[in-house]
């Protein structure tokens, strides 16, 4: 059976090398990637920005894996098409390549949204190691301002990155009235505005973009940015880090069932019963997750799923993915910090009487962490959200908790203990 993965990312590489453990020698696996470098972190480019790490340091596997694995990675490989009725795909020279079954680990591609200016120099953003390098290469040259758009993870660690690749001064800029809206509340979100200017990085709020403004200078660069409320930052480079697309174009144009992303059943399977899609191009129940942990556990599902059509795992051995529970971790110097579930509760949760909330702050306001629990009807107090800063302590504890039927005096004394 010869199986081909299109897309070099985590979960390209991941499904790959599941469906060479579980169906060995009686499968082939061929993955093809755009990108000339081997499977590398994306979450560590920043990384490469700073200047603490080269393109090198950040690959996941050294070329021996691959040859254990037993899979071929075929790097600089674009696909350019899906003949779905022969089973081929067309490559960027015109070859092509049979395969049994398909799986769809395209990724997603950095938005970048059609602000007055976007197309100039020293706007960017990050997704390759590509990306990283010019952002690094732009930040050496002109020292004395950066800017992120947008306060997500990415952009918080990418705004860290510029100050130690020694940008003199680093704003972070955020449309939502504080950071990280869906993951933290605002008692947490002024810790982490606080923790972020003790390094040096400027965080400002309710920030639309309307345009970015060339140099005076003539020489055709971005030098700085324009909001939609008369406010204006100068920057020399600027960083877009707002949310990505997932990439669906092969798929569209194969006929393939796409809405945000390629359309999924519960066994990662597209409207086509030959290909699936993982990562952070697949939609399932309405969601593109577009997050590592969503992406390795969709990996088994499919690898089961494929090898079963062929006889080659036994059908009781397939699981059904059925959703992923968020779970954030910051990775910025000097921070711990953790949210995950349902943390942050709407106006419309709190008015429904569903909920219940246990938090406790230190004095010194170093240490934050909330338990929200949910009344599920008939099945009693859930543990359905945690946010913990300032410390790992308890984040084993509250990883075990999560889902399951709340016991509210274990929870008061964790809060309790420090």
């Amino acid at each position: 059976m010869r199986i081909a993965v299109i897309g070099n990312g985590i979960a390209g590489i991941n499904v790959a090398a599941s469906l060479k453990t579980l169906g060995g020698d009686a499968v082939t696996v061929v993955v093809y990637s755009k990108e000339i470098h081997p499977f590398y972190s994306r979450v560590r480019l920043p990384e490469v920005i700073a200047g603490e790490s080269t393109p090198e340091d950040i690959r996941f596997y050294p070329e021996q894996w691959y040859e254990k694995k037993g899979f071929t990675v075929r790097l600089g490989t674009e696909v350019r098409s899906i003949d779905r009725a022969a089973k081929q795909l067309i490559l960027a020279d015109g070859t092509a390549e049979h395969w049994d079954a398909l799986v769809l680990a395209t990724g997603a591609r950095s938005n970048c949204p059609a602000i007055p200016g976007v197309d100039l120099p020293g706007v960017f953003t990050l997704r390759t190691v590509e990306d990283a390098l010019a952002i690094r290469g732009s930040v050496t040259e002109r020292r004395s301002s950066a800017s992120v758009i947008g306060g997500g993870l990415l952009g918080l660690e990418t705004a860290r990155a510029l100050t130690v690749a020694g940008s003199a001064s680093v704003r972070v800029f955020e449309i939502f009235p504080h950071l990280l809206p869906r993951q933290l509340d605002d008692q947490c979100a002024q810790l982490l505005s606080s923790h972020l200017s003790s390094l040096g990085i400027e965080v400002v709020c309710l920030a639309n973009t309307e345009a970015f403004l060339p140099s005076a200078q003539g020489d055709g660069r971005a030098a700085s940015i324009k909001l939609k409320d008369g406010r204006s930052f100068s920057s020399d480079t600027t960083i877009l880090s707002m949310g990505v697309t997932p990439c669906t174009d092969l798929a569209r144009e194969a006929g393939l069932t796409v809405n945000r992303g390629i359309v999924v059943d519960d066994l990662l399977r597209t409207s086509d019963p030959s290909i699936w899609a993982v990562g952070d191009c697949a939609e399932f129940a309405g969601i593109v997750w577009g997050i590592i942990p969503a992406a390795l556990e969709q990996v088994p599902v499919a690898a089961r799923a494929i090898l079963a059509t062929q006889d080659l795992l036994p059908q009781e051995e397939l699981r059904h993915y059925a959703q992923t529970i968020p779970n954030t971790t910051l990775k910025i110097t000097g921070v711990d910090l953790s949210s995950m579930g349902k943390a942050v509760l709407s106006p419309d949760d709190v008015a429904s009487g569903r909920y219940q909330v246990y938090q406790h702050t230190s004095e010194a306001g170093t240490r934050y962490e909330k338990f929200v629990l949910e009344n599920v009807a008939g099945d009693g107090l859930t543990v359905c959200g945690v946010i913990l800063w300032g410390s790992r302590e308890h984040l084993s504890a509250a990883k075990a908790m999560l889902g399951t039927t709340a016991n509210i005096e274990e929870i008061k004394k964790l809060l309790e203990g420090w």
